[in-house]
């Protein structure tokens, strides 16, 4: 394990991919239907007998649109609201597929496989981005939305043992400790990064400079770990090359901690990600996920309770 000294050292990695590399990769990820979702909605999915909700639609739709969002910002465009709408998408579809995962186990408590499909890292990308357009409410739900999906091992069993995704680690971390109310047993992993050890020590620092040196570090280590996955490597910004999205999830947990942040001076931190951008408006469900809501409270007239804010947190409490 590198100690401090070397994660310091480590510097700007040549491999970083530039903004227009990011820009064309994103601009080849194939689309997503959403034709589960007009289905469920219409009723025309005449196989579909236990009512399962269309969890393979919002979320897959939602991580798509963030992508572009996310081109728009490193081309110098407004992305804000097209951010907005995207996080509209990711954070309804975690919702269905939570619930939906609870309704799995408990119509086959015998399954010898029991449903574990709920990305971990992209629900924490979900809930660091709802922090950083200003989202608090959001951004709360979708914290304790994660730990209740770690705890109750309806995360991606691969996913969580072997991709070792330190970063999302650390920004559920910060949010434990934020929050005072919650938290996870960690494997090893989550531990082994000396910066993000360092960070979550200074975090809540007064003195704003006090921070510098470790956030660089931080930014430093984020362009060593902004390369796309493959079969054997996994990085922890491979999804956000060039977002310092938790530099900047850290920096709004701050803010509403009524404490001032730093100014870095690092590639990363270019604008607009060199600041918290302006709040967004809520996010206002458009039709599609109006019907699909429609149909969900005829199938399932616990949903709302189930996947209410107090459910979720119960759900994060050992034992149940």
């Amino acid at each position: 394990m590198a100690n401090l000294k070397d994660i310091h050292s480590l510097g700007i990695d040549p491999c970083w991919p530039s903004r227009q590399t990011v820009v064309r990769w994103i601009e080849a990820t194939t689309p997503w239907s959403m034709e589960q979702a007009d289905a469920y909605n219409r009723r025309t999915d005449v196989k579909n007998v236990r009512n399962t909700l269309p969890t393979s639609s919002y979320d897959p739709v939602g991580f798509r649109q963030s992508g572009k969002a996310t081109a728009l910002a490193l081309e110098g465009k407004p992305w804000e609201s097209a951010m907005a709408s995207a996080l509209g998408y990711q954070l309804f579809g975690d919702k269905l597929k939570f619930f939906w995962h609870g309704q799995f186990r408990m119509l086959f408590p015998s399954h010898q496989q029991p449903l574990r499909m709920m990305n971990w890292s992209v629900m924490t990308e979900t809930m660091a981005m709802a922090f950083v357009l200003g989202w608090e409410a959001e951004g709360i739900y979708q914290g304790y939305l994660t730990h209740a999906a770690l705890l109750q091992s309806y995360q991606l069993k691969e996913s969580y043992e072997s991709h070792h995704r330190r970063g999302h680690a650390l920004m559920l971390r910060l949010f434990e400790e934020w929050r005072g109310d919650v938290s996870h047993i960690w494997p090893a992993f989550a531990y082994e990064q000396p910066i993000y050890e360092q960070l979550l020590k200074l975090w809540k620092e007064p003195d704003p400079e006090a921070l510098v040196p470790s956030l660089i570090a931080a930014c430093d280590l984020h362009t060593h770990e902004a390369l796309p996955d493959t079969e054997e490597v996994f990085h922890d910004f491979s999804n956000t090359p060039r977002t310092p999205l938790e530099i900047l999830f850290l920096y709004r947990l701050r803010a509403l901690s009524g404490l001032i942040n730093p100014v870095l001076n690092h590639p990363l931190m270019e604008a607009p990600f060199d600041r918290l951008p302006e709040a967004q408006p809520p996010y206002k469900p458009d039709d599609l996920m109006l019907g699909t809501l429609t149909r969900v409270h005829e199938d399932w007239p616990g949903f709302d309770a189930a996947v209410s804010l107090g459910a979720v947190k119960d759900a994060t409490m050992p034992g149940m």
